[in-house]
């Protein structure tokens, strides 16, 4: 296992309240850009218009090409690299995940406009 992406508030919120953090069209178009093929369970793959890239449900065995896009599943501990995408707002949230508090230190951090948000932070980190 290598990579897994996940979308964070600002105050490292990962859910609200049953609702996802992660539906942005430009975000989308990132992950498709940057990663390439993304492994995602049902629910996460039907973000995705451009299904060749998606292998859905997640594979027991990830191909060592693809990425992990995880809403409310787990972070696995077998990752070595996280890349989180920031809202940069706060939303009332009822479930958190804190990158540097579970051991991830942040190699690079970049902004770009998103469809529904002014501006998307998109940080990358290593175990």
């Amino acid at each position: 296992m290598s990579t897994v992406i996940i979308t964070l508030d600002d105050k490292n919120g990962r859910t609200l309240f049953g609702k996802r953090l992660s539906k942005d069209r430009l975000l989308i178009q990132d992950m498709i850009t940057s990663c390439g093929c993304i492994c995602a369970s049902p629910y996460t793959a039907a973000l995705f218009t451009d299904k060749d890239k998606i292998i859905s449900p997640i594979p027991e065995d990830i191909p060592e090409d693809a990425v992990l896009f995880l809403e409310t599943e787990e972070i696995p501990s077998s990752a070595d690299t996280m890349i989180a995408y920031r809202w940069n707002r706060h939303y009332p949230s009822d479930s958190k995940y804190d990158p540097e508090g579970n051991g991830w230190k942040m190699v690079s951090s970049s902004e770009f406009p998103g469809y529904s948000h002014e501006k998307i932070t998109k940080e990358v980190y290593k175990r």
